[in-house]
């Protein structure tokens, strides 16, 4: 009879022991004061934090990087110059557009000024042509000299302009030589170093976007039925602290096999922690019940 007793209650220690895996404790911190005291492992899908977008850094054009500004793991901010390219050649050739500018801008000058004396003196021979005093050669011949001189300061002002193009692109190209940051972000890879040669086709640096990060889950497609972007689910790397993220897609095709449905959450990640870590979604029981009552 003892004996009976005994194995009674080893028995029921072993059942409750196994009942109480099957539940997650929550814990209530000052982060955290709504978390309900504890969570059936049922409402839990494991997955995987990634990063918002990667980003395959190019240099637009062929050359040599002469300057490397950061380092692999490094957080940048938007507009941070990562790299430069050797740029020697092309500053010189941005001066030699500026002399150019400079030059075109007095020839201008001068060019008006014969204008302005061509028609000064065209005006003169056509009064003394009315008045008897000039013959009509001279008036045409002054009226052609005019004309000469307005084409001449026509071409000078569409030659200017050309100088002033190429001086632009010029600077462009001398801009697109120092390769900045598109968005705050951590450097991944640094796939080019000092001296390599670039080309346009191939990336020189990976920077990942790591804010927010994103977490695809699969659920229950019947479940997510009950989902739309926007909605709110936690997430937890270790069941204890948790944090709210959104729904920003729902996959428009359902596993029919499995009968689970690829949602992914946009995550906050304000202390810009890494992507690629382990997290716990909890799918509301709520959602678990409708999808239930199918």
């Amino acid at each position: 009879m003892k004996r009976a007793v005994r194995r009674w209650v080893v028995t029921t220690a072993v059942l409750a022991g196994l009942t109480g895996l099957g539940r997650s404790t929550y814990a209530q911190d000052a982060g955290n004061p709504a978390a309900p005291a504890e969570t059936s492992e049922r409402n839990l899908r494991q997955a995987f934090t990634l990063p918002f977008k990667t980003y395959q850094v190019h240099f637009p054009t062929m050359g040599v990087i002469k300057d490397v500004k950061v380092k692999e793991g490094e957080a940048v901010k938007k507009g941070d110059v990562l790299m430069k390219q050797d740029d020697s050649e092309d500053l010189a050739e941005l001066r030699v557009l500026d002399a150019a500018i400079l030059m075109s801008e007095q020839g201008l000058k001068v060019g008006e000024a014969k204008l302005r004396v061509a028609q000064f003196e065209h005006e003169a021979k056509k009064k003394l042509h009315a008045a008897g005093g000039q013959v009509e050669f001279e008036v045409l011949r002054t009226g052609a000299e005019r004309d000469v001189a307005a084409a001449q300061l026509e071409q000078a002002k569409k030659e200017l302009e050309q100088t002033k193009a190429k001086r632009e692109k010029q600077a462009t190209r001398i801009q697109n030589m120092s390769l900045k940051a598109e968005v705050d972000g951590v450097v991944k890879d640094l796939i080019n170093d000092l001296g390599s040669n670039t080309d346009p086709t191939r990336p020189v640096i990976t920077v990942l976007e790591n804010n927010p990060l994103l977490v695809e889950v699969q659920v229950p497609a019947l479940a997510s039925l009950q989902m739309k972007k926007g909605d709110k689910l936690r997430v937890s790397y270790d069941k204890s602290k948790w944090r709210d993220a959104a729904v920003s897609f729902l996959s428009p095709q359902a596993d029919a096999g499995s009968g689970m449905r690829m949602i992914r959450l946009e995550l906050p990640n304000p202390d810009a922690e890494p992507s690629g870590l382990q997290v716990f979604v909890e799918l509301p029981e709520k959602l678990l019940a409708a999808a239930a009552d199918r």
